[in-house]
Protein backbone atom coordinates (compact mmCIF):
# COMPACT_ATOMS: atom_id res chain seq x y z
CA UNK A 1 0.00 0.00 0.00
CA UNK A 2 2.43 2.32 0.94
CA UNK A 3 4.86 1.88 -2.07
CA UNK A 4 1.88 2.22 -4.21
CA UNK A 5 0.70 5.70 -2.37
CA UNK A 6 4.73 6.86 -3.17
CA UNK A 7 4.88 5.84 -6.81
CA UNK A 8 1.18 7.14 -7.68
CA UNK A 9 1.72 10.70 -5.80
CA UNK A 10 -0.87 12.13 -8.82
CA UNK A 11 -4.14 10.96 -6.69
CA UNK A 12 -2.59 13.78 -3.87
CA UNK A 13 -4.33 16.34 -6.21
CA UNK A 14 -7.76 14.56 -6.05
CA UNK A 15 -7.75 14.80 -2.77
CA UNK A 16 -7.18 19.05 -2.86
CA UNK A 17 -9.84 19.17 -6.03
CA UNK A 18 -12.53 17.19 -5.47
CA UNK A 19 -11.89 14.11 -2.07
CA UNK A 20 -12.32 16.01 0.72
CA UNK A 21 -16.23 16.77 -0.55
CA UNK A 22 -16.62 13.34 -1.60
CA UNK A 23 -16.00 11.32 1.92
CA UNK A 24 -14.16 8.42 2.66
CA UNK A 25 -14.91 4.78 2.38
CA UNK A 26 -12.47 3.12 4.06
CA UNK A 27 -13.15 -0.09 4.65
CA UNK A 28 -16.71 -0.34 5.44
CA UNK A 29 -18.13 -0.55 1.83
CA UNK A 30 -21.12 -1.47 2.89
CA UNK A 31 -22.49 1.73 4.64
CA UNK A 32 -22.00 3.28 0.99
CA UNK A 33 -25.20 2.31 -0.06
CA UNK A 34 -27.32 4.44 2.11
CA UNK A 35 -25.53 7.52 -0.25
CA UNK A 36 -24.30 5.98 -3.66
CA UNK A 37 -27.87 6.11 -5.15
CA UNK A 38 -28.08 10.11 -4.14
CA UNK A 39 -25.01 11.20 -5.88
CA UNK A 40 -25.93 12.58 -8.82
CA UNK A 41 -23.84 11.61 -12.39
CA UNK A 42 -23.82 13.45 -15.97
CA UNK A 43 -23.14 12.43 -19.40
CA UNK A 44 -19.46 13.37 -20.35
CA UNK A 45 -17.76 12.09 -23.54
CA UNK A 46 -15.82 15.96 -24.34
CA UNK A 47 -14.89 14.38 -27.49
CA UNK A 48 -17.89 12.88 -28.72
CA UNK A 49 -19.72 16.28 -27.53
CA UNK A 50 -17.06 18.36 -29.94
CA UNK A 51 -17.77 16.08 -33.00
CA UNK A 52 -21.29 16.49 -32.80
CA UNK A 53 -21.00 20.20 -32.22
CA UNK A 54 -18.64 20.38 -35.48
CA UNK A 55 -21.20 18.34 -37.47
CA UNK A 56 -24.26 20.17 -36.70
CA UNK A 57 -24.75 22.44 -39.73
CA UNK A 58 -26.21 25.79 -37.14
CA UNK A 59 -24.45 25.19 -33.87
CA UNK A 60 -26.72 26.54 -31.76
CA UNK A 61 -25.95 29.44 -29.66
CA UNK A 62 -25.09 28.61 -25.55
CA UNK A 63 -28.04 28.89 -23.55
CA UNK A 64 -27.30 30.74 -19.83
CA UNK A 65 -30.32 32.30 -17.95
CA UNK A 66 -28.18 35.77 -17.29
CA UNK A 67 -28.57 37.16 -20.83
CA UNK A 68 -25.88 39.11 -19.98
CA UNK A 69 -23.35 37.05 -20.15
CA UNK A 70 -23.68 37.02 -23.73
CA UNK A 71 -20.67 39.12 -24.54
CA UNK A 72 -19.17 39.14 -27.91
CA UNK A 73 -17.38 41.91 -29.81
CA UNK A 74 -19.13 44.44 -32.04
CA UNK A 75 -18.98 42.52 -35.32
CA UNK A 76 -18.41 39.11 -34.08
CA UNK A 77 -21.41 36.68 -34.49
CA UNK A 78 -21.71 33.52 -35.92
CA UNK A 79 -19.97 33.05 -39.06
CA UNK A 80 -20.99 29.56 -41.10
CA UNK A 81 -17.44 29.80 -42.44
CA UNK A 82 -15.49 29.92 -39.17
CA UNK A 83 -15.13 26.15 -38.24
CA UNK A 84 -12.06 27.04 -35.96
CA UNK A 85 -10.80 30.13 -33.56
CA UNK A 86 -8.37 30.99 -35.94
CA UNK A 87 -10.75 32.17 -38.50
CA UNK A 88 -12.73 34.29 -36.33
CA UNK A 89 -10.63 35.97 -33.37
CA UNK A 90 -12.28 39.65 -31.73
CA UNK A 91 -10.59 42.89 -33.28
CA UNK A 92 -8.99 43.24 -30.02
CA UNK A 93 -5.73 45.49 -29.53
CA UNK A 94 -2.97 42.69 -28.35
CA UNK A 95 -4.56 39.80 -28.72
CA UNK A 96 -2.47 36.86 -28.27
CA UNK A 97 -3.88 33.92 -30.18
CA UNK A 98 -1.10 31.91 -29.46
CA UNK A 99 -2.21 32.20 -25.63
CA UNK A 100 -4.50 29.41 -26.37
CA UNK A 101 -3.86 25.88 -26.30
CA UNK A 102 -0.89 24.28 -28.27
CA UNK A 103 -1.57 20.54 -27.94
CA UNK A 104 -0.53 18.56 -24.90
CA UNK A 105 -0.29 14.77 -25.32
CA UNK A 106 -2.92 13.19 -23.91
CA UNK A 107 -0.31 10.59 -21.74
CA UNK A 108 1.52 13.88 -20.22
CA UNK A 109 -1.08 14.30 -17.44
CA UNK A 110 -4.22 12.79 -15.66
CA UNK A 111 -6.67 15.96 -15.71
CA UNK A 112 -9.43 16.24 -13.68
CA UNK A 113 -11.19 19.76 -13.64
CA UNK A 114 -13.68 20.24 -10.19
CA UNK A 115 -16.74 23.18 -11.00
CA UNK A 116 -18.27 25.34 -8.32
CA UNK A 117 -21.81 26.85 -9.55
CA UNK A 118 -23.78 29.76 -8.79
CA UNK A 119 -26.84 29.85 -7.49
CA UNK A 120 -28.67 29.42 -11.08
CA UNK A 121 -26.61 26.28 -11.63
CA UNK A 122 -26.17 27.65 -15.19
CA UNK A 123 -22.82 29.78 -14.35
CA UNK A 124 -19.52 28.38 -12.89
CA UNK A 125 -18.26 30.35 -10.04
CA UNK A 126 -14.94 28.53 -9.55
CA UNK A 127 -12.97 26.27 -11.59
CA UNK A 128 -9.49 24.85 -10.26
CA UNK A 129 -7.74 22.21 -12.70
CA UNK A 130 -5.40 19.51 -11.16
CA UNK A 131 -2.64 17.97 -12.76
CA UNK A 132 -1.25 14.53 -12.11
CA UNK A 133 2.30 14.58 -14.24
CA UNK A 134 2.00 10.54 -15.23
CA UNK A 135 6.11 10.52 -14.59
CA UNK A 136 5.14 10.44 -10.58
CA UNK A 137 6.28 14.10 -10.43
CA UNK A 138 4.19 16.22 -7.91
CA UNK A 139 0.45 17.38 -8.61
CA UNK A 140 -0.20 20.67 -9.98
CA UNK A 141 -3.28 23.49 -9.33
CA UNK A 142 -4.56 26.42 -11.38
CA UNK A 143 -7.57 28.12 -10.80
CA UNK A 144 -9.16 29.29 -14.23
CA UNK A 145 -10.42 33.04 -13.99
CA UNK A 146 -14.59 32.62 -14.29
CA UNK A 147 -14.29 35.81 -16.36
CA UNK A 148 -11.36 34.53 -18.88
CA UNK A 149 -12.64 35.00 -22.21
CA UNK A 150 -12.20 31.78 -24.44
CA UNK A 151 -13.08 30.28 -27.40
CA UNK A 152 -17.09 28.86 -27.11
CA UNK A 153 -16.98 25.83 -29.89
CA UNK A 154 -21.35 25.73 -29.68
CA UNK A 155 -21.75 29.16 -30.06
CA UNK A 156 -18.23 30.33 -32.41
CA UNK A 157 -17.42 33.02 -30.50
CA UNK A 158 -15.74 34.33 -27.26
CA UNK A 159 -17.54 33.69 -24.31
CA UNK A 160 -16.56 33.92 -20.40
CA UNK A 161 -15.31 30.68 -19.46
CA UNK A 162 -18.28 30.27 -16.85
CA UNK A 163 -20.61 30.69 -19.59
CA UNK A 164 -19.64 27.05 -20.44
CA UNK A 165 -21.89 25.71 -17.88
CA UNK A 166 -25.21 26.33 -20.04
CA UNK A 167 -24.14 23.56 -21.99
CA UNK A 168 -24.44 23.23 -25.98
CA UNK A 169 -28.11 21.95 -26.07
CA UNK A 170 -28.51 18.83 -28.38
CA UNK A 171 -24.80 18.64 -28.46
CA UNK A 172 -22.81 18.91 -25.17
CA UNK A 173 -24.06 18.80 -21.22
CA UNK A 174 -22.05 22.08 -19.03
CA UNK A 175 -19.88 19.89 -18.09
CA UNK A 176 -18.88 18.74 -21.36
CA UNK A 177 -18.77 22.23 -22.62
CA UNK A 178 -16.50 23.03 -19.70
CA UNK A 179 -14.25 20.48 -20.89
CA UNK A 180 -14.25 21.38 -24.08
CA UNK A 181 -13.47 25.66 -23.68
CA UNK A 182 -10.74 24.00 -20.79
CA UNK A 183 -9.39 22.02 -23.47
CA UNK A 184 -8.78 24.39 -26.57
CA UNK A 185 -7.60 27.09 -23.86
CA UNK A 186 -4.84 24.68 -22.04
CA UNK A 187 -4.40 21.99 -24.84
CA UNK A 188 -4.71 18.91 -22.01
CA UNK A 189 -7.35 16.70 -22.41
CA UNK A 190 -9.73 16.53 -19.25
CA UNK A 191 -10.06 13.46 -18.19
CA UNK A 192 -12.36 13.57 -15.21
CA UNK A 193 -15.04 16.48 -14.28
CA UNK A 194 -16.84 16.75 -10.53
CA UNK A 195 -19.40 19.88 -10.35
CA UNK A 196 -19.92 21.08 -6.57
CA UNK A 197 -23.15 22.95 -5.98
CA UNK A 198 -22.02 25.50 -3.70
CA UNK A 199 -25.21 25.59 -1.39
CA UNK A 200 -24.26 21.98 -0.65
CA UNK A 201 -20.52 23.25 -0.25
CA UNK A 202 -21.64 24.97 3.09
CA UNK A 203 -22.94 21.62 4.39
CA UNK A 204 -19.89 19.90 4.07
CA UNK A 205 -18.11 22.18 5.84
CA UNK A 206 -20.43 21.96 8.10
CA UNK A 207 -20.01 18.36 8.18
CA UNK A 208 -16.26 18.15 8.49
CA UNK A 209 -16.56 20.85 11.47
CA UNK A 210 -16.14 24.08 10.11
CA UNK A 211 -12.66 26.07 8.43
CA UNK A 212 -10.19 28.31 10.51
CA UNK A 213 -10.34 32.18 8.91
CA UNK A 214 -8.01 34.87 10.05
CA UNK A 215 -8.06 38.73 9.74
CA UNK A 216 -6.54 41.54 11.05
CA UNK A 217 -9.79 43.82 10.94
CA UNK A 218 -13.59 43.50 11.25
CA UNK A 219 -14.02 42.16 7.37
CA UNK A 220 -17.05 42.47 5.33
CA UNK A 221 -18.77 41.72 2.23
CA UNK A 222 -22.41 42.83 1.94
CA UNK A 223 -22.82 41.15 -1.63
CA UNK A 224 -21.59 37.72 -0.77
CA UNK A 225 -22.80 37.93 2.61
CA UNK A 226 -19.57 37.97 4.30
CA UNK A 227 -19.56 39.23 7.49
CA UNK A 228 -16.45 39.03 10.49
CA UNK A 229 -17.07 41.04 13.30
CA UNK A 230 -13.66 40.75 15.19
CA UNK A 231 -10.19 40.38 13.98
CA UNK A 232 -8.34 37.30 14.72
CA UNK A 233 -8.52 33.88 14.19
CA UNK A 234 -11.98 32.20 14.43
CA UNK A 235 -14.02 29.10 13.56
CA UNK A 236 -16.18 29.44 10.50
CA UNK A 237 -19.31 27.26 9.72
CA UNK A 238 -20.26 26.59 5.79
CA UNK A 239 -22.36 29.74 5.73
CA UNK A 240 -19.31 31.89 6.79
CA UNK A 241 -16.71 29.61 4.74
CA UNK A 242 -19.21 30.16 1.42
CA UNK A 243 -19.26 33.66 1.84
CA UNK A 244 -15.24 33.99 2.41
CA UNK A 245 -14.53 32.19 -1.15
CA UNK A 246 -17.01 33.49 -2.87
CA UNK A 247 -16.24 37.33 -1.70
CA UNK A 248 -15.54 39.20 -4.95
CA UNK A 249 -15.29 43.12 -2.92
CA UNK A 250 -13.82 42.35 0.21
CA UNK A 251 -13.54 45.17 3.03
CA UNK A 252 -11.79 45.51 6.53
CA UNK A 253 -12.67 48.41 8.96
CA UNK A 254 -9.50 50.29 9.20
CA UNK A 255 -9.12 53.57 11.55
CA UNK A 256 -12.78 53.77 11.49
CA UNK A 257 -13.93 53.67 7.80
CA UNK A 258 -14.37 50.47 5.79
CA UNK A 259 -11.40 50.01 2.91
CA UNK A 260 -11.93 47.55 0.05
CA UNK A 261 -8.74 45.58 0.75
CA UNK A 262 -9.21 41.94 -1.84
CA UNK A 263 -10.81 43.04 -5.21
CA UNK A 264 -9.04 41.02 -7.37
CA UNK A 265 -10.24 36.97 -8.52
CA UNK A 266 -7.02 36.21 -8.01
CA UNK A 267 -7.75 36.64 -3.93
CA UNK A 268 -10.64 35.18 -4.15
CA UNK A 269 -9.04 31.77 -6.42
CA UNK A 270 -6.38 31.67 -2.93
CA UNK A 271 -9.13 31.79 -0.62
CA UNK A 272 -10.76 29.12 -2.43
CA UNK A 273 -7.45 27.29 -2.70
CA UNK A 274 -7.02 27.41 1.21
CA UNK A 275 -9.81 26.44 2.00
CA UNK A 276 -9.96 23.09 0.18
CA UNK A 277 -6.90 22.26 1.50
CA UNK A 278 -8.43 23.04 5.27
CA UNK A 279 -10.92 20.98 4.29
CA UNK A 280 -8.66 17.78 3.63
CA UNK A 281 -6.78 18.32 7.18
CA UNK A 282 -10.06 18.19 8.65
CA UNK A 283 -11.29 15.44 7.00
CA UNK A 284 -7.76 13.45 8.44
CA UNK A 285 -9.57 13.49 11.71
CA UNK A 286 -12.39 11.72 10.61
CA UNK A 287 -12.65 7.14 10.78
CA UNK A 288 -15.18 5.98 11.78
CA UNK A 289 -17.86 4.10 9.91
CA UNK A 290 -20.70 6.53 11.42
CA UNK A 291 -18.39 9.23 10.49
CA UNK A 292 -18.57 8.29 7.03
CA UNK A 293 -21.45 7.82 6.65
CA UNK A 294 -22.50 11.54 7.76
CA UNK A 295 -19.78 12.46 5.63
CA UNK A 296 -20.96 10.78 2.52
CA UNK A 297 -24.85 11.93 3.08
CA UNK A 298 -23.46 15.74 3.22
CA UNK A 299 -21.61 15.30 -0.16
CA UNK A 300 -24.35 13.53 -2.19
CA UNK A 301 -26.53 16.31 -2.46
CA UNK A 302 -23.48 18.65 -3.69
CA UNK A 303 -21.22 16.68 -6.28
CA UNK A 304 -22.41 15.49 -9.41
CA UNK A 305 -19.64 13.61 -11.01
CA UNK A 306 -18.88 12.69 -14.98
CA UNK A 307 -20.18 9.47 -16.33
CA UNK A 308 -17.16 7.71 -16.52
CA UNK A 309 -16.01 8.36 -12.61
CA UNK A 310 -17.58 5.97 -10.44
CA UNK A 311 -18.22 7.12 -6.73
CA UNK A 312 -16.67 3.95 -5.30
CA UNK A 313 -13.57 5.15 -7.29
CA UNK A 314 -13.37 8.40 -6.02
CA UNK A 315 -14.05 7.64 -2.82
CA UNK A 316 -11.92 5.06 -2.68
CA UNK A 317 -9.49 8.04 -4.14
CA UNK A 318 -9.96 10.32 -1.44
CA UNK A 319 -9.46 7.95 1.10
CA UNK A 320 -5.67 6.82 0.44
CA UNK A 321 -4.78 10.51 0.49
CA UNK A 322 -6.72 12.58 2.98
CA UNK A 323 -4.90 15.17 4.97
CA UNK A 324 -2.79 16.64 1.78
CA UNK A 325 -1.10 19.40 2.64
CA UNK A 326 -0.45 22.63 0.14
CA UNK A 327 3.37 22.30 0.41
CA UNK A 328 2.72 18.86 -1.59
CA UNK A 329 1.04 21.03 -4.45
CA UNK A 330 2.28 23.23 -7.10
CA UNK A 331 0.10 25.78 -7.92
CA UNK A 332 0.36 28.80 -10.25
CA UNK A 333 -2.01 31.73 -11.55
CA UNK A 334 -2.68 32.30 -14.56
CA UNK A 335 -1.64 35.90 -16.46
CA UNK A 336 -4.42 37.93 -18.28
CA UNK A 337 -5.38 41.62 -19.04
CA UNK A 338 -7.93 43.37 -18.40
CA UNK A 339 -10.76 44.35 -21.15
CA UNK A 340 -14.22 45.60 -21.20
CA UNK A 341 -16.35 44.52 -24.54
CA UNK A 342 -18.30 46.94 -26.39
CA UNK A 343 -21.02 45.81 -24.20
CA UNK A 344 -19.45 46.54 -21.59
CA UNK A 345 -18.73 43.65 -19.98
CA UNK A 346 -15.32 43.01 -18.00
CA UNK A 347 -13.57 40.11 -18.65
CA UNK A 348 -9.89 38.31 -18.91
CA UNK A 349 -7.80 37.75 -21.77
CA UNK A 350 -4.80 35.15 -21.37
CA UNK A 351 -1.60 37.27 -22.10
CA UNK A 352 0.97 34.17 -21.96
CA UNK A 353 0.01 30.41 -23.36
CA UNK A 354 -0.34 28.69 -21.09
CA UNK A 355 1.50 25.79 -21.36
CA UNK A 356 4.74 28.60 -20.88
CA UNK A 357 3.08 28.88 -17.68
CA UNK A 358 2.44 25.78 -16.81
CA UNK A 359 6.41 25.17 -17.52
CA UNK A 360 6.95 27.02 -14.27
CA UNK A 361 5.18 24.39 -12.20
CA UNK A 362 6.20 21.39 -14.80
CA UNK A 363 8.72 21.42 -17.39
CA UNK A 364 7.62 20.34 -20.67
CA UNK A 365 10.81 20.28 -22.86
Amino acid sequence: MLKYAISHPWRAAIVVVVGVLLGYTGFYAYQLNTVIGLVATESFDPGGARAAISASQEPPTTETTVASEEIAPAGLGFDPAAESMENLTPDIPDFNLAAFGEPIPDGVFDAYLLVGSDASGYLADAIILALQPTDGSAPIMVSLPRDLYLWNACSRTFTRLNAGLGGCPGFASGSELMAIMVEDYTGIPIDHLARVNFDGFAAVVDALGGITICVDNPTRDPRAELDIPEPGCQEADGETALAWVRSRRMEQLIDGEWVVVSGSDFARQRRQQDVLFQLAARAAGFSTPGALTERLSAVASAVRLDSSWSFSQAVSTAWKYRGISKSSVRRFSIKVSDYRTPAGAQVLLPRVPFRDQLSSAYPLG
